[in-house]
């Protein structure tokens, strides 16, 4: 089994938006200094509320998914990446998060400790029913976990 790759659909979207972001931060605080209006820490608050959060956006959205090969599995989420070993993963399954609106299907790893990794990042939404590419990747992470045990 060779080591593969699998991107949420949505990272083009995140970097754009973080990118935007990023962008209007910049241009509110160079016009906040250029214009004088700039006082104590006024060009600081655009940069606080849009562009740190815009650079986060930015610079981790292409990385946004999940590897999976023979030695295990690596998440690549918002704010950090973790990686197991298939001797530490039981099973990988979906799980559903109930909303008002609409429903979310998550991947899941259910850990030998006992313990569960839901994998946000890579969660599909849908009105009632079964999101298909999360299935489709659970099913792709459990017989790559079944075939390397």
């Amino acid at each position: 089994m060779r080591k593969r790759t699998r991107r949420t659909a949505w990272s083009l979207t995140y970097f754009l938006l973080g990118g935007a972001c990023l962008l209007i931060a910049v241009v509110m605080a160079t016009g906040l200094v250029t214009t004088g209006a700039a006082r104590g820490l006024g060009p600081l608050i655009p940069v606080l509320i849009l562009g740190i959060p815009g650079a986060v956006l930015t610079f981790r959205a292409p990385v946004f998914g999940v590897s999976y090969g023979p030695a295990g599995v690596k998440y690549s989420g918002l704010l950090g990446a973790r990686s197991y070993a298939w001797a530490d993963i039981r099973e990988v399954r979906v799980a559903v998060l109930e909303g008002r609106v609409y429903t979310s299907d998550v991947p899941e790893l259910v850990l030998a400790s006992g313990g569960t990794d839901p994998l946000y990042m890579l969660a599909g939404h849908s009105s009632g029913r079964t999101n298909k590419r999360v299935k489709r990747l659970v099913a792709e992470l459990e017989a790559a976990r079944a075939a390397a045990s």
